[in-house]
């Protein structure tokens, strides 16, 4: 036995150490290139791995490589950020060239749609796309900021004030209310704003602008949406390291030409003595009190220059089975105003993971922002008056008013009435002594598990769960100290105001995804779904008064303290289909339903269904049509479908009541209750109703994309809050639905790209436009009035109104022979057309000016490379809209004291008639300031701006791989280089109100920003 044992012992060890020398034998080395598939450009840093282990190699600058001891039957794995992970067998070769393929995801020819992608061929729906590379060149703190101009149809206006959030409009105004698209972040939906989010994690953009398109998110979707996908790992990467880093300065760069001391006292005394007043007294040259040592300029004392940094940096990578994205960011934009704000500052984290393990996948996203904002202090309880925003108020303020006065408290100077006899407010002085700040904290947390139930090469079966949680925890704080600023801006009594809100959204569901092809030919993928969402919002306030000096800001340092409280909560479920159908590449086809169900409308009226469907056709792919040789692509689609809208208030449809009012009978007080809020039980969804056609091409083999498509949408039920006559006894205006809108246009976008040896090119054009029409109103179909504005039936949202005018009177004989005007009309009034012929200048003479809805939006951009430098240029503009300035208009004004435009030293006088500005004269008797359309009155908005310059230049690789970095590029960039525009204001792209959009209340000037930059790749 054990001789048998001995000999077998003996004949395994020979064939182990037989097999174990053809193992030896058989290890040897493969080397080879790995270059980009697309441009057969050598790709450097590519990290190769035998699979299984880490053994490994890195291409080289050339792409070149070599991997040691590998057998035959080893397995390489090709690796690269940004491309689609190759596994390639060595099967016996030693020499072995790779063509890595740009990751698909992130490509022109994938396209992220709802709970989904698609290839760009197949889309039916009207979607925007915009990559990583083009939101790299614009730098901004609001993610939505960097699509002004890049997607058509949807128009950005914005203020400039650091932090301040951009409006966002697709297809024009869709409603009476909040008119924000929606915004879906890797797949969950977070609302109507992304200011809290980091735009430097964003790898794509897709806007959905047609109901095909944004169906699949329903009520949430009437204003469009917006789907952001953020920057992910990639599979077999080792740790990738990356930081980006930006330093500018920021400065106003418009000047509005405003009056010196001189001129203002010449053209304030010229008002006073032609209506028959005694001289200011700081004006007068013959008062003791007459100023004549103080020549304040304003913006040079009020504007500074302000300063931008962002700083971030980013780990990725992964492995066979897993992935893992981190980003750290920080941005400090410090404003251009003198004083505590506007400032903005935020501090972010991200972390993505994602896990594979047999059938299952698992994948999380922790997203958390704190932001610390000073915005302009602008506060109703001691700037009384009605006063403007803080930039009107620096421009209108008088020449012969100080900075400083140390003999007040608080140091500011304040106009006197027995000098200046003029309300202006000291701003740069102000904006130092009040305080106010928004603190907010953000977290936002993701996660999604995927069962592949069925994953076959002709069919597969997915569930996908998705459960997010975003909490906002906002700080409002608002500190007023003692101060003097003479004879009206006063306060004797330290304040302060200290809120906190509280909002959370939670957010649940499940979709179950098939797709599958038979007989080649039809391929068809069906989703169907079910979407819980609850919000809870939370609104805290403190007050307290009397704070003893010196100051410690807590409220219970205070005396007369208050608190106020409120709470909100909603819900909406949802159940949603979708089914995508495909023959052949040739024929395509989308029908989605989704029925809603929300807590804003009582329950009879709770639900809602909105379907949609849209068809393509591949016309390139047809057998029976012969396209030109130089048509690559050709595609034709058209949409049809309705999306609801219930972005209102909580509680809307029940009244309240208030139990604790006070009543008298008959000398004796008993407690009771009365109806404070009406309200309107039977309100029910809003419905938007689109229509979409329009053609995708390419031509000579992707040199040149076209696209172009005609839409149309009506909005009916609108849901809009309606003024009751005050002997209703409630004090409230109830949300109703009353009025109708429509919407159309054209919109266009165009590619060329071109490569002339070292040098690579692209230029890409958008251009859109709008027709607006009001089709009802509800009730009597009564117009609404706006500043300046009117909207009826027939017309637009918000349509300028008023007075024509016809020259300026130059004689007594003039105003005889006309229409009757005022009685205080004299020569250098101005003259308005009797519309009416009834020979009375009225109400009745009044018509509508002209648009305040631009029109026509437009965006270009070039991007150019030669050898490793880099260029950019992107502009865009709005054109066809008038613009009411109330800066303008108050610097113009022929009745008041405060400083002037210098556009009023052309004003009328005897020896200067050949005007359209009218005389000055206080009190304006013949009301030339009235809406009218006199010269400056509504000026012209056609704008096209310069928004980015960028030259950049990328280290040759002989030099990164000297210092050890995988890349490196250096850049120089300026934003708002140039407005080429006719409006006298700072910025013709304001925010505005939906009901009177072109009129320009006091827009915050957007700054000229200079930065350099560096991205480096470890």
């Amino acid at each position: 036995m054990k001789s048998h044992l001995h000999i077998k012992i003996v004949l395994l060890m020979a064939v182990f150490t037989v097999f174990s020398s053809v193992d030896v034998l058989a290890q040897h080395t493969v080397s080879g290139t790995v270059i980009d598939a697309s441009t057969s450009e050598s790709l450097p840093a590519v990290n190769i791995l035998v699979k299984g282990t880490t053994r490994g190699a890195t291409s080289d600058v050339d792409g070149q490589y070599e991997v040691t001891a590998v057998s035959s039957t080893d397995t390489l794995v090709f690796s690269y950020v940004g491309y689609q992970s190759q596994e390639v067998p060595i099967q016996g070769r030693s020499e072995i060239h790779i063509s890595l393929q740009p990751q698909a995801l992130m490509g022109e020819d994938v396209v992220v749609v709802g709970y989904g992608t698609q290839q760009r061929e197949d889309v039916t729906g009207s979607i925007s796309q915009v990559s990583s590379e083009e939101i790299e060149k614009y730098s901004a703190t609001d993610p939505s900021e960097v699509l002004r101009g890049r997607v058509p149809g949807l128009q950005v206006k914005s203020d400039g004030e650091p932090g301040a959030a951009p409006n966002i409009q697709i297809r024009g105004v869709g409603t009476f209310g909040d008119s924000q698209p929606l915004y879906v972040i890797d797949g969950v939906p977070v609302g109507t704003s992304i200011r809290d989010f980091n735009p430097n994690d964003i790898a794509s953009v897709e806007v959905l602008k047609d109901a095909s398109a944004a169906a699949i998110y329903g009520s949430r979707a009437a204003n469009g949406v917006v789907l952001i996908t953020t920057e992910k790992g990639t599979k077999n990467t080792p740790l990738q390291v990356s930081y980006s880093g930006t330093y500018g300065v920021s400065q106003i760069w418009q000047d509005i030409p405003v009056t010196e001391r001189e001129n203002y006292q010449m053209l304030s005394n010229e008002g006073q003595i032609n209506a028959g007043e005694s001289l200011n007294p700081g004006n007068d040259p013959n008062h003791p009190n007459y100023v004549d040592d103080v020549n304040t300029d304003w913006q040079e004392e009020g504007l500074e220059t302000g300063q931008r940094m962002n700083h971030t940096l980013k780990f990725s990578g992964g492995g066979d089975y897993t992935t893992y994205n981190v980003s750290l960011d920080y941005v400090d934009d410090q404003g251009t105003l003198v004083g505590h704000g506007p400032d903005y500052k935020r501090y972010s984290a991200r972390l993505n993971t994602t896990m594979e393990k047999g059938i299952f996948e698992f994948g999380q996203n922790f997203y958390y922002t704190h932001t610390d904002e000073k915005a302009l202090n602008y506060n109703t309880n001691v700037l009384t008056g009605g006063r403007p925003p803080m930039i009107v108020d620096l421009n209108i303020a008088v020449p012969t008013l100080s900075v400083y006065d140390e003999s007040n408290i608080g140091g500011c100077a304040g106009t006197e009435s027995d000098v200046h006899n003029v309300i202006v407010l000291n701003v740069p002085c102000t904006n130092q002594l009040l305080e106010g700040e928004t603190n907010v904290d953000r977290s936002f947390a993701a996660g999604y598990a995927q069962a592949n139930i069925i994953d076959q090469d002709d069919q597969a079966l997915t569930y996908k769960l998705n459960v997010s949680y975003d909490r906002t925890n906002v700080r409002n704080y608002n500190w007023v100290p003692e101060f003097e600023m003479g004879f009206f801006f006063n306060n004797t009594s330290a304040r302060l105001n200290d809120g906190q809100d509280i909002y959370s959204t939670t957010v649940i569901e499940n979709t179950l995804t098939y797709e599958n092809v038979f007989a080649d030919r039809h391929n068809v993928t069906a989703l169907i779904g079910q979407t819980y969402q609850k919000g809870t919002s939370v609104l805290r306030n403190g007050y307290s008064e009397n704070f003893a000096q010196p100051y410690f800001k807590v409220l219970d340092n205070g005396s007369n303290k208050t608190a106020s409280g409120e709470q909100y909560e909603n819900a909406l479920v949802s159940y949603f289909g979708r089914m995508n159908y495909n023959y052949d590449d040739r024929y395509l086809l989308t029908a989605t339903i989704r029925r809603d169900g929300s807590s804003r409308f009582a329950p009879q009226n709770r639900y809602g269904n909105f379907p949609s469907a849209s068809l393509g056709w591949n016309i390139h792919n047809e057998e029976f049509i012969s396209l030109p040789d130089f048509i690559s692509e050709f595609k034709i689609r058209a949409s049809y479908g309705k999306l609801g809208n219930q972005n209102i208030g909580d509680y809307l449809y029940s009244s309240t009541v208030n139990p604790g009012v006070v009543y008298n009978y008959g000398g004796t007080k008993v407690i009771g209750s009365t109806q404070t809020q009406i309200a309107d039980e039977s309100i029910k969804w809003e419905t938007k109703t689109t229509k979409n056609i329009g053609f995708d091409a390419s031509f000579w083999d992707r040199t040149v994309d076209l696209s172009a498509e005609y839409y149309q949408s009506v909005t009916s039920d609108i849901l809009v809050g309606v003024p009751i006559p005050l002997s209703v006894g409630a004090n409230n205006s109830p949300t109703v639905n009353a009025g109708e809108l429509q919407n159309s246009g054209l919109e266009f976008a165009a590619t060329y790209r071109k490569t002339r040896g070292d040098f690579t090119f692209e230029i890409t054009a958008n251009l859109s436009t709008l027709r607006n029409e009001v089709l009802a109103l509800g009730g009597e179909d009564e117009p609404i009035i706006g500043t300046g504005t009117r909207t009826a039936v027939g017309g637009e949202v918000g349509r300028h109104y008023g007075y024509v005018t016809d020259g300026i009177f130059q004689s007594q004989d003039e105003i005889s022979d006309h229409a009757f005007q005022n009685a205080g009309t004299a020569p250098g009034d101005l003259r308005f057309k009797d519309l009416n012929d009834d020979g009375v200048i009225n109400d009745e003479d009044r018509t509508y000016l002209g648009s305040g809805l631009p029109s026509i939006n437009y965006g270009l951009n070039f991007t150019g490379e030669y050898k490793n430098f880099d260029f950019t240029v992107f502009a865009s503009g709005m054109g066809d809209y008038l613009i009411h300035s109330r800066m303008y208009r108050t610097l113009m004004a022929t009745s008041d004291y405060m400083n002037y435009h210098t556009d009023m030293l052309d004003r009328w006088t005897p020896e200067n008639t050949d005007t359209d500005i009218p005389r000055r004269i206080v009190g304006d008797p013949n009301n030339n300031n009235r809406n009218s359309d006199r010269e400056g009155w509504l000026q012209d908005g056609t704008h096209l701006r310069i928004n980015t310059l960028q030259l950049g230049y990328t280290l040759p690789e002989n030099l990164t791989s000297y210092l050890s970095i995988s890349n490196a590029r250096i850049y120089v960039n300026a934003q708002n280089v140039y407005t080429f525009t006719a409006y006298k204001g700072y910025n013709p792209d304001f925010t505005s109100g939906v009901f009177e959009p072109g009129y320009n209340n006091g827009s915050y000037p957007t700054p000229r920003t200079l930065t350099v930059g560096i991205d480096v790749g470890f």
